[in-house]
């Protein structure tokens, strides 16, 4: 349960730099948001350092016509255990079917990727995305 803890913290922290760079070289304002969070209780054989404080981080851009988007990640991990979203939301309520579903930190073939929808996020897919989040 551990491993999804630091996934995200390491996972979260790559996405929010790339959508910073990526928005800044639209001409957008974006910065990185931070939190805390305690990571997973002490569990026999599993983890004996016991809860830790971790940072995990969202991103908000400013969009034109005075719109914003927000990367907002969940504040614990799904059910499943190896699944963390970050949600995608814009400060005007449109919602999309390119960004409903969020971007996932998911493990996919033995390591943590950042996954939105079915691909593992690229450049590419990222860029598509904040081109749709900027679309009126």
């Amino acid at each position: 349960m551990r491993d999804i803890y630091e996934a995200a913290e390491r996972q979260s922290a790559t996405l929010a730099m790339f959508i910073e760079h990526l928005a800044r070289r639209r001409g957008w304002s974006a910065r990185t948001l931070s939190g805390m969070i305690m990571g997973p209780e002490v569990q026999p054989g599993v983890n004996r350092d016991g809860p830790r404080l971790m940072m995990i981080y969202g991103a908000s851009v400013l969009l034109p016509y005075g719109r914003a988007a927000s990367f907002i990640p969940a504040r614990m991990p799904r059910v499943d255990g190896e699944t963390w979203m970050i949600e995608v939301k814009r400060s005007d309520g449109v919602s999309r079917p390119q960004w409903n579903g969020g971007i996932a930190v998911q493990k996919r073939n033995g390591s943590y990727v950042l996954a939105f929808g079915s691909q593992v996020l690229d450049e590419a897919a990222l860029a598509s995305l904040l081109e749709a989040l900027g679309t009126p």
